[in-house]
């Protein structure tokens, strides 16, 4: 029940006056441990969630239209308890639909002016209507270059719906408070934590925020990750049994069905057979009927939200849906047999914007179950394909997302225009169809948007150091109005390798723009090796050697402008260098 509330200013003044000094007190020190985020969105309620100091603090959800939050609707009072990390999930009913809402938080009868306890959600449609939604995976608040959730905000979506990477910090624990500190991380970011105060998210883990890389139901996380995700993330009724958290919503006559294909799956490497699994069988025969429903309702679109790519040639041990081609044949058969003709995929994952269309997709024994498949990705990570192939795409890079606009105008069939963005550079696909209950048609233009985006590929020079006033020189220039991600290495001691008998036996590599040092590193060892190396491979660069006697490399997000790389030797030494620099797509 919904409870109306006008602020009078008399009663303001009042209450100030008696009681002026303590409610300044009560302001003075934050009881939140992290920011608001708001889910569980439909068209007359919503969920906001946020995690308090302390067991026992009395919260409630104050949320109006507009942000003096006068007059407003109030949530029952939650007590904060230690079971759960002191997080408090407060609901909120009688809402209208399709309205713009503000919220804050009421502490101990206190409404609370905190940033970072104030945020928007927008309820959701009532039948027919249009809307956009906006979709991506594979981000970490450590990473240098956050503008896509700035970018995302901007947007406006109805919803977020993230696929998964919520975080990289691959935490496999049985501490619940291992988990609810990466939320923690997250959320007070400063730019992630803008995107989901100002926009409803809809979220699942994928592999790096359940129990670490390719992980699965025997991680020793497994219970622990379950249930802070419950505890913590605002999200949508858990209906399937079993413990994973698969669940389904409605938009506007959009059906939206989200599964975890992590915590009940078996190990990738486990010989294929009938019973190896990503779903697990309770959620799989959940999903089932859910598409069941769905088609029996009379949706025009259902979306399934599949954190993995689900193209892809069989590969024992692969964490896609092509490490599992039993169980995705067996999905593909049940499609074919019930007639669920109009599902489209939406998937993470894999650091690239892509596409299909049906021509790679089909899974099903003897054909006949083409499906739409959209992958957006990644946040912040580096570009890498997997998977495939697709009829567009992959488009490697970073920074970047999906959004999805929905234009229902009642009839039978309804408008959906799939758009593959990156920050800074606005479109990069397109595809375009129509969906209805008998199928999804391709209307309309689709493909990649503009030419090549690089604004160079690599640039390099192999001199000799001698001395220290004599550095190995490169110069190069980004143009364009966008930032570009650079790596740069200054090689020594791996030019052994190649037959160089004086290389530098310590190169350091700095980088300036003008007479200002960017960055500087000595021993590339020395700093997040895993990026690095996923980096080299992603430009085609060779290896390079660790140990006493390293080599030296930089991976920065860069804006346009000219820069210069210097090498010299650590210590006064000399010898053979080579210097190089890459656009990292």
């Amino acid at each position: 029940m919904a409870f109306f509330h006008t602020i009078r200013g008399g009663w303001v003044l009042v209450a100030g006056l008696l009681a002026g000094l303590p409610m300044m007190r009560a302001q003075a020190v934050s009881p939140f441990v992290s920011g608001v985020w708001s889910g569980n969105v439909t068209p007359t309620s919503a969920s906001v969630s946020v995690r308090l100091n302390a067991a026992g603090l009395r919260a409630r959800l104050v949320v109006s239209t507009n942000d003096r939050l006068t007059p407003a609707v109030f949530s029952q009072v939650i007590a904060s308890a230690a079971g759960s990390g002191n997080t408090v999930v407060l609901d909120i009913q009688g809402l209208q639909p399709a309205t713009d809402y503000d919220y804050g938080i009421e502490v101990g009868g206190v409404l609370r002016t905190e940033f970072n306890s104030r945020g928007k959600f927008r309820t959701f449609p009532q039948g027919a209507s249009s809307f956009r939604l906006a979709f991506a995976s594979c981000g970490d608040y450590r990473d240098a270059d956050q503008r896509v959730y700035d970018a995302m905000l901007a947007e406006q979506p109805l919803l977020f719906l993230h696929m998964g990477d919520f975080h990289y910090s691959d935490t496999n624990s049985i501490l619940t408070d291992d988990y609810r500190r990466n939320y923690d991380s997250v959320l007070n970011h400063r730019n992630q934590g803008a995107l989901y105060r100002g926009v409803a998210l809809a979220y699942m883990w994928d592999d790096h925020d359940f129990a670490g890389d390719d992980s699965n139901g025997t991680a020793i996380g497994t219970a622990a990750a379950r249930t802070v995700y419950r505890d913590t993330v605002p999200h949508y009724p858990i209906n399937v049994t079993g413990g994973t958290i698969g669940q389904s919503f409605t938009v506007g006559r959009v059906r939206v069905i989200m599964t975890d294909l992590h915590s009940a799956a078996t190990p990738a490497t486990t010989a294929e057979s009938a019973a190896k699994t990503r779903l697990g069988a309770a959620q799989k025969a959940w999903f089932k009927q859910e598409l069941i429903t769905a088609r029996d309702v009379g949706f025009p679109l259902i979306l399934w939200v599949s954190t993995t790519p689900w193209i892809g040639a069989p590969t024992l041990g692969a964490d896609t849906w092509a490490g599992y081609s039993t169980e995705r044949s067996e999905l593909a058969d049940f499609f074919k047999d019930n007639l669920i003709k109009n599902l489209v995929v939406l998937s993470g994952d894999m650091h690239a914007l892509a596409y299909d269309n049906g021509a790679n997709s089909d899974y099903a024994l003897g054909g006949g179950a083409p499906l739409v498949v959209l992958q957006a990705a990644p946040l912040t990570r580096l570009g890498e394909p997997k998977g495939g192939p697709y009829a567009a795409g992959p488009i490697l890079g970073t920074g970047q997302y999906g959004l999805l606009e929905i234009t229902d105008n009642g009839g039978p069939n309804i408008q959906c225009r799939f758009t593959g963005k990156r920050v800074g550079e606005g479109a990069k696909l397109v595809f375009q169809f129509a969906a209805s209950t008998t199928g999804i048609v391709p209307t309309g233009v689709s493909g990649p948007v503009g030419g090549t985006d690089r604004a160079f590929v690599n640039v390099s020079t192999r001199g000799r150091i001698v001395n220290a006033d004599e550095p190995v020189i490169v110069g190069f220039v980004i143009g364009g109005t966008t930032s570009r991600n650079v790596l740069a290495r200054a090689v020594g001691p791996t030019l052994a390798a190649f037959g160089v008998t004086d290389a530098v036996a310590r190169p350091v590599l700095t980088l300036y723009r003008a007479n200002t040092v960017v960055a500087s590193n000595e021993d590339w060892t020395t700093t997040d090796t895993a990026r690095l190396k996923t980096a080299f491979e992603r430009v085609g660069a060779f290896a390079l050697v660790g140990g006493t006697s390293p080599d030296s490399a930089l991976l920065v997000t860069l804006p346009p402008g000219a820069y210069t790389l210097q090498a010299t030797g650590a210590g006064g030494t000399t010898g053979t260098v080579l210097v190089e620099a890459y656009e990292v797509p």
